[in-house]
Formats: structure tokens, C-alpha cells, sequence
């Protein structure tokens, strides 16, 4: 093996990783453990056979050699691939080979027990592994298996010959194998790795890669055609790939019962022939752990989800909103699950299912259904196409002209995440809704009780009971209400203002916005983006329990509520917003994007590992439930958030209300006039408080405040025509409110 060449060629995966805009997710590299691996790895791209190998020697700084089809090994990219220790499927002593390596630790290996490529991504069967290949169908190969159950079992005689003193056991093991002497052996015991290989992208069609093949030569034979179009898309374009690396799976738990019946039939039959008899059945066992291990490994995406939905359904027609939103709730039925492994875009940003916003995964996906005939919008509807979606191709067309099929045959394995599509989509919109409900707030807490206690490992956090969000609910609510709480807070600031409205019969959702309620260090990792998130999560979770719905919040949550009735439009029968910022009275402000690109510049230029990191301060008016501590990436994101609420303004068709304190040390008053003039509501009404204070949802005068609101609440919740004539004459403009908050 050229250790040079192995270099090289992983600097140069390195570089065209990069320059091809490949992102690359590993995860599971703290389970590779320092001792002798065979990694075992699923197939569906040439391009596996050198980016493994290459993120294993990263890690380990140890050669990795892999099994390639002897049909590579032809003129000078046989003599490249033999430089860099790829063997020949077909070379003499192939298996002592592997067997030695392992033995010894010296290298470890790569196989592919799929024995080729998976291009139909068809794994299973009637419940059992099952591979359909154009050459074969049948169970995976139990090769790499056996390979290391014998790598193991002879180490172990071995080793067992050398300490008994058995001479002539010893000189066979060593001529066999080419020991030294013990010493050579590795007194590690030997591993077995599964490693899944994701692409959460999965298109076909033309690309750099196959134009550039097509003008080398005019004529390509048609496989080669049908693998650059399909792997030429998946390298170039922003595409991901996700690489995880199982648990270990310890080769010498399955030696036990075969090595004392080995024992007892010595003198019987060779070595060889006792080895084979003994270890079948252990090869089979090891295998099937493995293969699942590394298929229920699968990163599961947005994609997977939608177009086994598709295979799920039993209706052939199926309106639009109703199956993006079982989407959704099937997203957050898995996250619960932690044992899954989902795509990131599963975890955050999916709410725009449910509120049928933009989103473009969304979108990739529909596409590519339709383009297959698949599926077709009629009106507000999908169309299903039994036939289509059921069609059978050949294993080397599949992937070009069906790979709603193929997305959806890579997600069957994982039998829990199948159920679960499988009866989500099937719901019918009134058990759909419920269940919706009931998912996100349970979602919401979740990932409260998960952000806690991963705060309460860094440092101290803000009480449990405080930082929680809560549902303060009526069986038949006269309507519902989201409140969203301001930056550095708690729902626990909001909380007196939900008590009062749930008393006059409202179901109340008091909101925790992203990276609050925890510690201040999570204010270091949110995105304004996130906090939109979590409102909307909880819009979607009342609207789906409520037939009218109202949003409001105090602060930055006043901010997020009018820019979520920007995005919502009619859809929000009323907003209101208590010290709502559209300008900030700190003149330091404006000058927190500039640190923070000082911050990383400086970062860059000395190179440091860990990224930049500045807190201020924070001295609140209510410390028992607010953050003493702020960071400027927080700052960024409030200041974000306002713009973009401003250039929603006029997308606002809710009746609102907008209060604002004259004399507010935080916001600047003139908020309350840029509200009014930029919100589009036929019907806003804003009130100006005199006073000193910003936090006035609690504490002396508070309950003035909440009289206020329960008014515009009650005047919603009115009849049309009542609501119609009470707003006469008041639609627009301002109310100059006696008294002080």
C-alpha cells in the first residue's frame, strides 16, 4: 500500500467535497474504538468505495482497505487501485489476507456484504432481509461475517497455542499467517462496524459529470449512463451526504457456543473444515444484527416520509393540506423517538407543513412525483397513481425512472417509522387535528425537558417549573390564545395574563421561544428563525383546537406575533402586541453585527477551534424569571426579527391591538406609531400608556393592562354583526389611555 497515494487521494476527496458543495455529516466517530475493524457498509453509489475508506483513516490515522469487483482492476486504474491496497474480489488469498489483517490490527477493512450496488434500495421482505439485485435475490452475504468471526476464533487458538506451549499449532498458525510470534497478534479483541450511507437528496438527470463523460465519448455504455446521471446529481449541487457509524458489534460474543463444539469435534475434520461447520450459523446471526444495524441507521428526510406517505395511503385521493399536515405530525411522533436518526430538517423548520407556507424540501419532492406520474394536483387535491407508483422496472432503470420507489423502499426496514406513516396518514382531518393538538404541545415539552436538563449539565438553570410552557385549557374554549413571552424571559412572565383570560373562558398556550427558559448560553445558538418556530408550533397546536385564534405576546414575543399574522393572513381572527419593538432605545445596538464579524475575523486569522462567544450583563426588572446573562449572537437575532416583522407589516389583516408605555426604558415609544402606520388591519386600535416600565404584564397596574386586552378579546369573540357596529368610528387610530401602567 502507498501511504503517500492514500494521502493524496483523500486530500483530493477532501477538495472535491468542497468544491463540488458537498456537505458531509458524520456522526457516531466517538464509538470507533482503538482495536482491529472490519466496517460493514451499504452500497448505492461507486463514490462509497473511496469516501469511506477516507473518513475512517481521518479518524483513526490507521490504512483502510476495501474489497473492489475484480472488473476494476483492468490497465491504469487497476494498478491505482492496487497502489492504494484495494483488493481484487478475485485475488488469490484474498481471505487470509483480510483474516491476517485483522489478526494482527495492522489495517482494517471495508466490505460491502450487499455484495454490489443496491440501486432499488429493496432490502426487505415479508419482514425479513431480502436484497433484490438484477444478478441475485436473496439474504445479504455472510462473507464479512465469517471473515471476522475466524479473524477472531484463530487469534484466539492462537494465542491459546502460544501460552500451552503447542508447538505444532503454532508453527501452522504462523506459517499460515506469516506470524513473528505473538507479539505480531493484536491482544485486542476484533469489532464489527455498521456503517449507513445516506443521501438525502436522491435525483437522477443531467449534470457536469455526465456531460463531461458524454463529449469524451459520444457512445457510453448504457449502466455507465445511468450511474453518472444518478450519482453525477447526488455529488454536485449543495448535496449532503450523512455517514453514521453504529455501535460496535464485539465478534467474540458470537464465538462462544461455536468454539467449544469446535473443541469437541477436533481430530474429526481440518481446522479449516471445523471452522466452516461451526461458524455458519454464527455468520448468519452476525450478519443479520449488522445489515439491521446499519439500515435502521438510515438519516430519515423529509423525502422519505413523503413518498412512502404516498405508498401508505389507502384513499387515492387526498387533499393537499390534509397530507402535508399528517407529514407533520408524523415528523413529530418520530422525534419523540430517540433512537431514530432524522434528517436535521426534521427537527426544525417542518412547521411550514402544517401551516402550508413555502418550503422548498416540500417542493423537491411534489416535483419529483409528479414528474414520475406518480401523483397530480387536482385543485386543492393529490391525485394517486396506483400503477405508476406500483410499476415494476428494471434494477438498472430504477433509479432513473422511479425514484419515488426507491426513496420509499430505503425508509421499509425501519419498521417503527413505516407504522407510524402508515397510520398518520390514514387519519381522517378531524382525528388528524386532535391528534395534531395533542402532539405538538407534547413535542413543545419535550424538547423544553431536553433543552433543561442539557443546560443544567453546563451550569445553572432557570427553575423547571418556570421555563416550561404551558396550555391552560377549556373543554370548549370560546376561543384560543397564543401569548408569546420577550427576549431573555420565561412563559412564566406571561403567565398572569393567560391566568386572567383562561378565567373568562379562553384555552391559553403560553409559548417558550427557542434558547429560553434554560440558560443563557443557549441565547449563543438560536436563530430568530426558531422563535418562529416555537410560536408557530403553538399557533398550530390551538388553531387545531379552537375554531377562532388569537395571537399576542409582550416584547420580542409581540414582534413574532405580528410578523406569524403577516405569514398567516386571514387565518389569525386577531393580533395584539404589549411594548412591541420596532426601534430599541440602546444606541449600541446597531453595532452588534459589526463585533461579531470583527469576533470571526479574528477567529479565522488565529485559528482557533472554537468558535467566538460575547455576553453582556443583563440587569432585569424581574431577575427571579429572566436571564442575568445576554450574548450578542441573541441581539443579532432580535434585531433580525424586527426587520423582518416590519417588512411584514402590511401582509397583517387581523383586527389589532398595539399598547405601548410613553416613557419605556427599552423600547423606543415612537414603536407604537410605526406599528400603526405599517400595519395592514382595517381595524387597529392603538393605546398609549404613560409610565416608566417595560415589564408591565406583572406587578403594580399590570391587571390595567390585562382589562385592555380582554376587551379586544371579548369585542373578536363577538357575533359579525355586533363586532361591527361596536367598531364603528374606532377602526382606525389612536387612544390616548388615562391613568399609569
Amino acid at each position: 500500500m502507498g501511504i503517500r497515494l492514500y494521502k493524496t487521494t483523500g486530500a483530493s476527496i477532501r477538495a472535491a467535497t468542497r468544491l463540488l458543495g458537498v456537505h458531509l455529516r458524520l456522526t457516531g466517530l466517538e464509538r470507533l474504538p482503538d482495536r482491529p475493524v472490519l466496517f460493514v457498509v451499504n452500497h448505492f453509489t461507486r463514490f462509497e468505495t473511496f469516501l469511506v475508506p477516507y473518513v475512517i483513516y481521518r479518524r483513526f490515522d490507521v490504512p483502510v482497505r476495501t474489497l473492489a469487483t475484480h472488473s476494476l482492476f483492468g490497465g491504469w486504474f487497476g494498478r491505482y487501485l492496487e497502489a492504494l491496497g484495494v483488493l481484487s474480489t478475485r485475488a488469490p488469498d484474498r481471505n487470509r489476507t483480510i483474516i491476517h489483517e485483522l489478526m494482527t490490527g495492522r489495517a482494517h477493512w471495508v466490505i460491502y456484504p450487499e455484495g454490489g450496488l443496491i440501486k432499488n434500495k429493496k432490502t426487505v421482505a415479508r419482514g425479513r432481509l431480502r436484497l433484490e439485485r438484477a444478478d441475485r435475490s436473496g439474504p445479504p452475504h455472510t462473507g464479512a461475517a465469517v471473515l471476522a468471526l475466524k479473524a477472531e476464533l484463530r487469534k484466539r487458538r492462537y494465542l491459546d497455542a502460544c501460552a500451552r506451549g503447542d508447538e505444532t499449532r503454532r508453527a501452522w498458525y504462523e506459517q499460515h499467517y506469516g506470524f513473528a510470534g505473538p507479539d505480531d497478534v493484536s491482544p485486542k479483541g476484533t469489532v464489527v462496524i455498521p456503517v449507513n450511507v445516506t443521501y438525502p437528496r436522491m435525483r437522477s438527470g443531467p449534470n457536469m459529470m455526465h456531460t463531461a463523460a458524454r463529449v469524451i465519448t459520444r457512445t457510453l455504455d448504457p449502466r455507465l449512463d445511468e450511474e453518472l446521471r444518478v450519482e453525477g446529481s447526488l455529488l454536485f449541487g449543495s448535496s449532503e451526504v450523512s455517514v453514521h457509524f453504529g455501535d460496535p458489534i464485539v465478534v467474540g460474543d458470537y464465538l462462544d457456543r461455536a468454539s467449544g463444539l469446535a473443541r469437541r469435534m477436533a481430530g474429526w475434520m481440518s481446522e479449516e473444515r471445523r471452522t466452516d461447520l461451526f461458524l455458519l450459523r454464527q455468520a448468519r446471526r452476525l450478519t443479520q444484527a449488522s445489515m439491521r444495524s446499519i439500515y435502521h441507521s438510515t438519516e430519515i428526510n423529509l423525502d422519505h416520509l413523503f413518498c412512502y406517505g404516498l405508498r401508505a395511503l389507502r384513499l387515492e385521493i387526498v387533499p393537499v393540506r390534509q397530507f402535508h399536515r399528517a407529514l407533520f405530525l408524523v415528523a413529530m411522533e418520530l422525534r419523540h423517538r430517540g433512537h431514530l436518526r432524522l434528517h436535521p430538517a426534521l427537527r426544525n423548520g417542518i412547521v411550514a407543513l402544517a401551516t402550508g407556507e413555502p418550503y422548498a424540501n416540500l417542493d423537491t419532492v411534489e416535483r419529483l412525483a409528479i414528474a414520475e406520474g406518480v401523483i397530480r394536483r387536482e385543485g386543492d387535491c393529490y391525485v394517486i397513481d396506483r400503477e405508476q407508483l406500483h410499476e415494476e422496472h428494471d434494477f438498472h432503470d430504477i433509479r432513473l425512472s422511479k425514484m419515488v420507489q426507491v426513496i420509499a423502499n430505503e425508509l421499509e426496514p425501519i419498521e417503527e417509522a413505516v407504522e407510524v406513516v402508515r397510520r398518520v396518514v390514514n387519519l381522517d382531518e378531524n382525528a388528524l387535528g386532535r391528534s395534531l393538538s395533542r402532539s405538538i404541545r407534547d413535542d413543545d415539552e419535550h424538547v423544553f425537558r431536553h433543552e433543561h436538563r442539557r443546560g443544567v449539565d453546563r451550569l445553572a438553570a432557570t427553575a423547571e417549573e418556570i421555563g416550561a410552557p404551558f396550555f391552560l385549557e377549556h373543554r370548549n374554549p370560546r376561543a384560543g390564545i397564543v401569548v408569546a413571552h420577550g427576549y431573555l424571559s420565561t412563559p412564566e412572565q406571561i403567565r398572569p395574563l393567560a391566568e386572567h383570560l383562561h378565567a373568562r373562558g379562553f384555552s391559553v398556550y403560553g409559548v417558550r421561544l427557542d434558547g429560553h427558559g434554560t440558560t443563557p448560553e443557549h441565547l449563543d445558538e438560536v436563530t430568530w428563525q426558531g422563535w418562529m418556530d416555537s410560536l408557530t408550533h403553538a399557533y398550530e397546536a390551538v388553531r387545531h383546537h379552537s375554531g377562532t385564534v388569537i395571537v399576542g405576546g409582550f416584547s420580542l414575543g409581540g414582534v413574532l406575533a405580528a410578523l406569524l399574522a403577516a405569514r398567516c393572513g386571514v387565518a389569525v381572527d386577531g393580533l395584539f402586541t404589549i411594548n412591541a419593538p420596532m426601534k430599541l432605545r440602546n444606541p449600541w445596538a446597531p453595532l452588534v453585527p459589526v463585533v461579531l464579524r470583527l469576533d470571526r475575523l479574528v477567529h479565522r486569522l488565529r485559528r482557533r477551534t472554537e468558535a467566538p462567544s460575547r455576553s453582556v450583563r443583563n440587569d432585569s426588572e424581574s431577575p427571579d424569571i429572566n436571564y442575568d446573562t445576554d450574548y450578542l449572537w441573541g441581539i443579532r437575532e432580535l434585531r433580525r426579527a424586527i426587520r423582518a416583522c416590519r417588512r411584514g407589516l402590511p401582509d397583517v389583516t387581523a383586527p389589532s391591538l398595539v399598547m405601548q408605555c410613553d416613557d419605556d426604558p427599552v423600547v423606543d415609544p415612537r414603536s407604537a406609531s410605526i406599528l400603526h402606520d405599517r400595519l395592514g388591519s382595517e381595524t387597529r386600535l392603538v393605546v398609549r400608556m404613560p409610565g416608566a416600565r417595560h415589564l408591565i404584564v406583572r406587578g403594580d397596574r399590570s391587571a390595567h393592562v390585562f382589562d385592555r386586552v380582554d376587551a379586544f378579546v371579548e369585542r373578536i369573540c363577538l357575533p359579525a354583526a355586533d363586532r361591527a357596529s361596536r367598531e364603528a368610528g374606532v377602526a382606525v387610530g389612536f387612544h390616548e389611555e388615562p391613568g399609569a401602567a
